[in-house]
């Protein structure tokens, strides 16, 4: 059932209940939200735009909140594919923050070794999952392998570049005959394509205005390379233990990335191609290439020979004149020094034309250490957008010795004056899989990287395990000045989620213009409901902060956002049945006399189970976080948010969150407890009494009736007979988001209903409203008008019998 928030207050059923709002959301100065939601699929972000609108991710989850469905026969068997991504494979989609929505650009398919006839598309429940849920194909099924892979994105959110062995990206069904034949069986190598995002106008981030619509899977391919492969593909299958053995495709040309307008494209190719600089590649050493996209050309940039030599990740510079990049060859630079005959694997800097390669600078000189990488260049932005910095992780001591160390640190070359800086605390030896994926803001005056260590703002190591700016040790995301980078702020908060584990190399911050906003990806649940602990995609943005009143103050108090039962400060000591805190997933309001939430009035727009995510988490430049996780507003005004608490926070027990508000840099902080449940019935009216909103949706094929009810319906069938049955109701509640079934009772006037009576419990499309559909006894004929009562085991009831809401059972 899809419920509409409408204009000031909420529709439920028959009338405007009065859940009347206010919305936004932060957290401790930085706000984290959730933006993929791939049930069995992971999600990696490839890179974001200079505005910070536009993240580009590659992932084989169903995420795209644009699609349309697979058309099957009455069979099952599969007519034409629509565009979504049911099989799990590897797709390029691209997230709109403005829009809050997901559009998937690659629809491909790979190949099977022996396609088999689909299970038929079931019959969609009354209140489908909002969750989409793809069924991978298992490797050993896979003939020829079709992926779309690292992508990349511009500066100006205007082009996306990848890899992929599809001869078509838009559209591929590889098990169709002509398209298996154009994969061929000796080819279907990875190539570097292009993509133009459709045009869009620019909007404000923090206003969460519901813009336009734009498709912006509606741009255009352009295949740059067509290579023939250095191995023909080989399908999976399983080993003689029955293990999945992977399929195989050639990555021959791979590791894109772009300058600002994308006009070169540099990328990492072991083929041979036409180039304009008259170079060759001949023994097919991984070399790297620039795409001049004005001049319709290709560069090779390095020319380097021996066995197992490698060029990898480069890294453009945002005029493209500069491009770093690191290399295990040893060629000689513009000095005349061929400096790397032990083979380490080496930083480079190369200047270029547009055409040629006009200098090259080996970065750094490091002596190798048997299998230990000593310089490691991980992919992404490890150049400044202005060419002055170059950020990457040793084991050599670069600023000082050049002696190797036990583990990496983080160093930050200075191009101009030629030098390198330590940038924070070595690790330790325990610590040595530690990678920090350091990168730039766009306006290069900030190094952004990840981190689990533990250490000072000064970047000194803590006088106890509990200083500092990261005791928890999870990976979190760091910043410090270019200029001087020895002052760091903490810019992530992972709560302590029971569950948990953040990998140290798990984050990759991927960052805007400033570092006010940036997208990263993690496994692991930080507030966002990841209940499968795989690599989900998150959005962050730290809101300035011009005065603050403190927690202290008690400027906000809490109520329950179906019936506005007021929350218990967490200081006070209620007794029962109090409200002293509200749940994860519920709908909430918070209220103020002392100060202003928000410029205005403003409400989100429709459909929200349309939108990733669902809820805007900045409305009319207001936010709410809760443990720094974004809170999705429904509507702001000046004394009054109506806002839904993250899904994936923990219950806290006698502890409170730390609640942030930022209205336009005014910030109020407050505490907020969370309980396992707090159900809450809505209403017809706010606080307390009303009819219930509730409705009989014993016949499938209908969307509900209202009161009065009688145990049994009767109602017309598919098949056009008559049918009674016993009535089902369905109750709308809130905080009531993970319950399940056999955790909650009913009480219809002094009747309990339990067990087989519950007869689903769940959400509905609606963020922050449940459903719970119970079946009514022959005891409760003639029960007239009767208060309605949920109490969830673990966790509080709704509202005492003699406030609740009624129905009218006859």
């Amino acid at each position: 059932m899809k419920l509409v928030f409408r204009s000031t207050c909420v529709l439920v059923l028959f009338a405007c209940c009065g859940l009347c709002a206010v919305l936004r959301a932060q957290s401790a100065d930085t706000a984290v939200v959730q933006i993929t939601t791939s049930a069995l699929g992971e999600s990696f972000p490839g890179g974001i735009s200079g505005n910070a609108r536009f993240v580009v991710i590659e992932s084989t989850g169903d995420i795209a909140t644009e699609k349309t469905p697979n058309v099957r026969n009455t069979a099952g068997a599969l007519i034409s594919k629509g565009r979504n991504n049911e099989d799990g494979n590897r797709e390029i989609f691209l997230f709109d923050y403005a829009q809050r929505r997901i559009f998937q650009l690659t629809v491909t398919e790979s190949a099977l070794i022996t396609p088999t006839t689909p299970t038929p598309t079931p019959t969609p429940a009354a209140t489908p999952t909002p969750v989409p849920s793809p069924t991978p194909v298992p490797g050993n099924r896979v003939e020829i392998e079709v992926s779309n892979n690292r992508p990349a994105i511009s500066y100006d959110g205007k082009w996306i570049a990848f890899n992929s062995n599809a001869p078509n990206p838009a559209s591929l069904d590889a098990n169709e005959a002509a398209n298996r034949l154009a994969l061929g069986t000796t080819d279907a190598n990875q190539e570097i394509f292009i993509y133009r995002i459709p045009d869009t106008t620019d909007v404000d981030l923090s206003s969460g205005l519901d813009v336009p619509k734009v498709n912006l899977d509606a741009g255009t391919f352009t295949r740059l390379t067509n290579t023939l492969a250095s191995r023909p593909p080989q399908p999976g299958s399983l080993n003689s233990a029955g293990q999945i053995l992977a399929p195989f495709i050639a990555f021959d040309n791979r590791s894109v990335a772009m300058n600002d307008d994308a006009s070169f494209v540099a990328f990492i190719s072991t083929r041979q191609l036409a180039v304009s600089n008259g170079l060759a590649n001949g023994d097919e050493n991984p070399e790297v290439y620039v795409y001049n996209r004005t001049g319709n050309s290709f560069s090779q940039l390095t020319d380097t020979q021996g066995n197992q030599i490698f060029n990898e990740n480069p890294a453009l510079s945002g005029d493209g004149a500069s491009i770093a990049f690191v290399s295990n060859a040893n060629p000689q630079d513009s000095a005349g020094a061929a400096d790397n005959a032990d083979g380490s694997a080496e930083v480079y800097l190369a200047g270029f034309n547009g055409l040629t390669r006009t200098t090259l600078r080996q970065v750094t000189r490091t002596t190798t250490s048997p299998g230990l990488t000593v310089n490691i260049f991980s992919p992404g932005r490890r150049l400044s957008r202005n060419g002055a910095f170059i950020a990457f992780e040793s084991y050599a001591d670069l600023a000082g010795s050049a002696a190797l160390q036990s583990a990496p640190g983080l160093y930050l070359y200075n191009v101009g004056a030629n030098s390198f800086a330590l940038v924070g605390p070595r690790a330790a030896a325990t610590d040595a899989s530690v990678l920090r994926y350091p990168t730039f803001s766009g306006d290069s005056n900030l190094l952004v990287f990840a981190t689990s260590l533990n250490f000072n703002a000064d970047g000194t190591a803590p006088a106890t395990a509990t200083d500092g700016l990261n005791p928890g040790r999870n990976a979190q995301v760091f910043t410090t000045p270019v200029a001087a980078p020895t002052t760091f702020t903490r810019l992530t908060t992972t709560p302590g989620v029971a569950g948990t584990v953040l990998l140290p190399s798990e984050i990759q911050p991927l960052v805007g213009n400033t570092a006010q906003r940036l997208a990263f990806g993690t496994r692991g649940e930080i507030g966002g409901g990841n209940i499968d602990r795989l690599p989900e995609d998150y959005y962050l943005f730290r809101p300035d902060v011009a005065s603050e009143t403190p927690a202290s103050a008690n400027a906000i108090s809490y109520a329950t956002g179906a019936s506005g039962r007021e929350v218990v400060a967490p200081a006070a000591t209620p007794t029962p049945p109090a409200v002293t805190g509200l749940a994860a997933g519920m709908l909430g309001v918070a209220r103020s006399s002392a100060v202003p939430l928000a410029p205005s009035a403003r409400a989100a727009g429709a459909a929200p189970e349309m939108r990733r995510p669902q809820l805007p988490t900045e409305l009319n430049g207001v936010s709410l976080t809760v443990g720094g996780i974004a809170a999705g507003l429904y509507q702001v005004s000046s004394n009054e948010i109506s806002f839904v608490v993250p899904s994936g926070l923990a219950a806290t027990g006698a502890n409170a969150y730390a609640v942030t508000l930022n209205n336009n840099t005014a910030v109020v902080r407050s505490a907020l407890q969370l309980a396992a449940f707090q159900p809450d019935i809505f209403a017809s009216v706010i606080g307390g009494g009303g009819r219930a909103a509730v409705l009989n949706v014993t016949n499938p094929l209908s969307d509900g009736t209202v009161e009065p009810f009688t145990i049994t319906t009767t109602y017309l069938g598919s098949d056009n007979l008559a049918k009674t049955d016993p009535t089902v109701l369905r109750i709308l509640v809130t905080g009531a988001a993970t319950a399940t079934r056999t955790q909650i009772t009913v009480r219809i006037k002094d009747t309990d209903l339990t067990g087989d009576a519950i007869v689903f419990a769940g959400p509905t499309l609606t963020p922050g409203i449940e459903q719970i559909d119970v079946r009514l006894p022959a005891t409760l004929a003639a029960a007239g008008d009767a208060p309605i009562v949920v109490t969830i085991t673990g966790g509080a009831a709704s509202r005492p019998a003699e406030s609740a809401p009624r129905i009218q059972i006859n």
